[in-house]
């Protein structure tokens, strides 16, 4: 299995490291074999794949397809206003089967401004001949949309490695655009730059199932897409890692600058984008995968001095994929899933749920700019022990090891800091302890200083703390004029929000509603309807709802 290592640079290492990388570009001479080639991207009209009888039952599985030419990513396109939902399988003429895999629908990231297209992000399959569709709907004017890569892909590899070995240097941590075959596909215009406040972490939505040679090919066809396709000026990401560790540079402009991409609609001024190659909607990406995104964003936070931890809000500048209106401000965490701020499931389900896993390991990586740092779940069920961790790093290089670590708490509302726990920071750097917020508030960690070393404070993490809400009734069925006791917990709260409602055809009216005052964790009241119906008894702390049915005859 081939693993890339990406070490961490100091600001300077990484302005040098890729000041090298560009001027090795630039002095490589132009390679006529990666020459765009006008078979490189080319399509087939798939009008009268679906009968439209078979459009309205549902799932209709195609004839088999032979495509005009051996290609490597397939996606769809269609008539706008078109809809349909589809997965593929694809083979070499007479030979095994892919695994089917559903094509992810485009308009989720993109520019900030212009149209999206209509149809699919391509999947890659290897070098195949033949296809084979599922479809459920009957887009008009559908047309199957090839790419043919690898092997300018592997020629660009190479040739890479070649022109590295004549130069006696170390292979790049991040392989450079010239070493996937990007001067096949150059870009458009110039690069525009923005500023670098989150990372945004995507899925390619790709076939999980390629090997560690297949992935420049893989980069190579979603550059040809995105801008032959697309029609957008380069490949949308900033990055893309694969699941072996290998970290490729994407759109052209420098590593080490904030290049404007493609990535995240609204927001890609003020953002860098990070993909994942592969499908992570219900399986996890690797250990390798996950150590090269947190070495590639906490190096790339770091050269633009911002931290890893805590959040940021930036202004919304819309789009037809946004959540968000154009001039809203929005919060995000610093590292981000592409759907926090865009409606798509990107990055998929299980890689979104291992995004604080990177928020904690990117800070190992995030240079001494950080200082110290403070990890902390976002939200606690009610109040219990929970863990926070983070990593210290001094400035000027001196151990940390042994180094005291304090935790403190602001309560909302308040102004004063409280200690909630004292530790010592490891030989690493890394730090942990166990604490009980009794209340949302913010946590951060403090270095209080010594002789030698000056206090040092992470930026703060807000934490909710939901409360743990319960509601019973003393009886469901009450003759009218009777009242019914009402207990249960809400814990931490002061009070309950009581109301009560009543149904009137098909929707719940309330008719009283009142503030119960919490003792002890607990609160206990009565009810007592006015007319005989069915009747709701709704109880609510912060944004936990409980509530329970009755029937007065």
């Amino acid at each position: 299995m081939l693993k890339l290592v990406v070490p961490s640079l100091t600001r300077r290492q990484a302005l040098k490291a890729g000041a090298l990388a560009a001027a090795a570009s630039s002095l490589r001479p132009a390679v006529p074999a990666l020459a765009a080639r006008p078979e490189a991207l080319f399509e087939m009209s798939l009008d009268g794949a679906v009968e439209a009888r078979a459009a309205t039952a549902g799932w209709h599985t195609t004839r088999v397809f032979r495509a005009p030419r051996r290609f490597d990513l397939v996606g769809l396109v269609w008539a706008r206003g078109s809809h349909a939902e589809a997965q593929l399988r694809a083979r070499r003429r007479g030979g095994r089967w892919t695994k089917w895999v559903a094509l992810h629908g485009l308009g989720d990231h993109g520019p900030d401004r212009g149209r999206l297209p209509a149809g699919t992000d391509p999947a890659f399959v290897g070098a195949a001949d033949e296809f084979q569709l599922r479809l459920k709907g009957a887009p008009r004017a559908l047309r199957a949309r090839f790419v043919r890569a690898l092997p300018t892909a592997r020629l660009a590899t190479r040739l890479g490695r070649r022109a590295r070995r004549a130069q006696a240097g170390a292979p790049p941590a991040i392989i450079p655009r010239a070493d996937w075959g990007a001067d096949s596909v150059p870009p458009r215009a110039g690069p525009q730059y923005g500023e670098v406040q989150i990372a945004f972490v995507h899925h390619t939505v790709t076939a999980n199932d390629y090997g560690p040679e297949d992935s420049a090919g893989i980069v190579l066809g979603i550059a040809r897409y995105h801008r032959n396709s697309n029609g957008w000026n380069d490949i949308g990401y900033n990055f893309l890692v694969d699941k072996y560790g290998q970290v490729f540079e994407g759109r052209a402009g420098g590593v080490d600058q904030a290049i404007v991409g493609a990535q995240a609609q609204g927001y890609n001024s003020v953002s860098t984008g990070v993909a994942c190659l592969g499908d992570f909607t219900s399986i996890a990406q690797t250990p390798e995968g996950m150590d090269a995104l947190a070495r590639l964003i906490g190096w790339k936070m770091a050269l633009h001095a911002v931290p890893i931890d805590g959040e940021v809000t930036v202004i919304s500048a819309g789009g037809p994929s946004n959540r968000y209106p154009s001039g809203t401000p929005v919060t995000f965490d610093r590292i981000s899933g592409h759907r926090d701020g865009n409606s798509t499931s990107c990055p998929g389900n299980v890689l979104y749920t291992q995004l604080d896993q990177l928020r904690s390991a990117a800070a190992q990586f995030a240079g001494p700019s950080i200082g110290l740092s403070v990890y902390a779940v976002k939200e606690i069920r009610g109040v219990k022990p929970s863990e926070v961790s983070g990593y210290l790093r001094f400035p000027d290089g001196s151990a940390p090891g042994g180094a005291a670590i304090d935790v403190e708490y602001l309560r909302s509302g308040s102004t004063t800091w409280r200690s909630l726990a004292s530790t010592a920071a490891g030989v690493d750097g890394s730090w942990r302890a166990t604490v009980e917020l009794p209340a949302s508030g913010q946590v951060r960690a403090v270095f209080a200083g010594d002789p030698a070393r000056a206090r040092l404070e992470s930026p703060p993490r807000k934490v909710t703390v939901l409360a743990r809400l319960s509601v019973n009734l003393s009886r469901n069925r009450l003759r009218l004029g009777q009242r019914a006791r009402l207990t249960g917990v809400a814990d931490p709260a002061t009070h309950v929000r009581l109301k009560l409602q009543y149904r009137s055809r098909r929707r719940w009216v309330t008719r009283t509603k009142r503030l119960v005052r919490v003792r002890g964790g607990a609160y206990r009241t009565t009810v007592r309807p006015a007319w005989r119906g069915k009747w709701r008894v709704s109880t609510q702390v912060g944004r936990i709802v409980r509530r329970r049915t009755l029937r007065v005859f």
